[in-house]
């Protein structure tokens, strides 16, 4: 066993002494020089390494591993039909959507001539109140001055004075109870309309130049303070809807929808009493600022919707759009792009196929 251990360690000493005299030999260069040639090899290779990461940031965001980017050259740009449109910034403001009926101002007329009846009732009965208290007045002059005015006489007329002011105060408190009612059903603001005899803002309404609505919101919605324009639409087209004008809380609520009700008025037009109307309601007033990308340069992926920008003039890149809002024509955002980029509007299927169709070619290759 011990000349066995003896055999193999003087075999290893004697490779050893092979490889340490043999390689210089046989290359022509000392261990020191093969050495500083491995250093310089690992250098360049962890230099190649860099640059390529840095190709890959270059190439921005990735979806599955894969660079959302494409390059063609003018040949299938041409067939694409590819169109630019140059970014702009925009003001969006968001709104939520409600319903809206038109509402029937027969009862405001109905209103108008009540109260004009009992402000006539209230005249008369001050008028009679006058007349009582005058004649009352005479008789107790001539008693005063001749003595041949029976006190039964003074008593009598003093009496049908009484009667006349308690008719008095009684049209007057009806008078206040109507009007009370009538802020109570309509609001302050429509019930001035109907209490002024000058009021254009009513006789506007029953000419039928204007429409008085009423917006119901949804429950978890509430009008912001500032906003005193929405959009009604018959249709519910977003873009045919036009403009109507707040005027008050509605203090009847839809038992239909239990949100808060408002009054809004807009020009009459082709609206007829009872119809249903939809309304798109701004959650403020300021707006906010972003881009607005038309539906015609949004493609859909991964049920996800994306666009193009175009990069160079044959590289383009994919952007997501899913942090988005969707509005009509198309999705608002505020991220992902910067004024004055290109953004393509026709051709992005077109890009879209020939990014992944370059990527399967990739893999084929590997």
């Amino acid at each position: 066993m011990a000349s066995r251990n003896k055999f193999s360690l003087w075999l290893t000493l004697a490779v050893l002494l092979v490889v340490a005299f043999g390689v210089p030999l046989a290359t022509d260069k000392s261990w020191s020089s093969l050495i500083d040639a491995g250093v310089e090899r690992y250098l360049d290779a962890a230099e190649r390494a860099s640059q390529i990461g840095e190709e890959e940031e270059d190439d921005g965001e990735r979806e599955n591993g894969q660079p959302m980017r494409v390059e063609i050259n003018d040949e299938v740009k041409n067939s694409a039909g590819i169109e630019l449109m140059n970014l702009q910034q925009d003001i969006y403001y968001p709104e939520s959507r409600a319903y809206a009926s038109v509402v029937d101002v027969r009862d405001l007329i109905q209103w108008r001539t009540r109260l004009k009846q009992l402000e006539l009732e209230l005249e008369l009965a001050q008028m009679e109140e006058k007349a009582q208290l005058q004649e009352l007045n005479r008789l107790r002059k001539l008693a005063e001055a001749t003595g041949s005015i029976a006190s039964k006489n003074i008593n009598y007329a003093e009496s049908n004075w009484q009667q006349a002011r308690a008719k008095r105060e009684a049209a007057e408190l009806t008078l206040e109870a109507a009007r009370t009612e009538l802020i109570q059903s309509w609001g302050a603001v429509i019930a001035s309309w109907v209490t002024d005899p000058d009021s254009k803002e009513f006789e506007r309404l029953v000419t039928r130049q204007d429409t008085l609505i009423q917006i119901t919101l949804p429950v978890a919605l509430s009008l912001p303070a500032d906003v005193n324009v929405i959009r009604v639409s018959r249709q519910g087209q977003r873009e045919n809807a036009r403009k109507a004008y707040f005027v008050s809380p509605a203090f009847v609520a839809n038992y239909a929808a239990q949100g808060e009700t408002y009054y809004f008025k807009m020009a009459t037009g082709k609206l007829r009493l009872g119809m249903r109307l939809h309304a798109w309601i701004p959650r403020n007033a300021e707006g906010l600022k972003g881009f607005f990308i038309p539906e015609r340069a949004i493609v859909w992926y991964s049920g996800k919707p994306w666009t193009y920008v175009q990069q160079d003039e044959q590289v383009y890149r994919r952007r997501p759009l899913d942090d988005g809002e969707s509005v009509t024509g198309g999705i608002f955002i505020q991220s992902e792009f910067e004024e004055g980029e290109s953004l393509v509007v026709a051709g992005s299927q077109m890009l879209l196929s020939e990014e992944f169709r370059w990527q399967i070619l990739d893999e084929d290759d590997d």
